[in-house]
């Protein structure tokens, strides 16, 4: 696993230190906050971790998975993981769960 320099990341992030860049990303989920700097995941739980703030940003599941349901643009959509998760029944969730469910039965190929 790659060691990041916390100020060069926080300056690509346009911040001017790492601890401005984590807590400015504090709201986030760690996955979000990740691709905002450009790290891991991981990273960020550690830096929050040292930094004392929460790991990640406390959501209601019923209501994370409303705001899903709710956004067609989301990345999510095509996939198993909003079907069965996420509890969305658009055309490209279900086809999703359906193709998992038959490679699950059948095997890859």
């Amino acid at each position: 696993m790659p060691r990041h320099d916390r100020e060069e990341v926080a300056r690509r992030a346009g911040h001017a230190t790492w601890r401005e860049a984590v807590e400015a990303t504090a709201h986030l989920s760690q996955q979000e906050a990740g691709r905002a700097l450009g790290v891991s995941h991981p990273t960020v739980r550690t830096w929050r971790t040292e930094l004392g703030l929460g790991v990640s940003a406390r959501r209601s599941g019923p209501q994370a998975a409303a705001a899903f349901r709710e956004d067609p643009t989301d990345p999510r959509h095509g996939s198993a993981n909003g079907y069965r998760n996420l509890g969305c029944r658009c055309p490209a969730c279900t086809r999703a769960w359906t193709d998992y469910q038959r490679a699950r039965r059948t095997g890859p190929g």
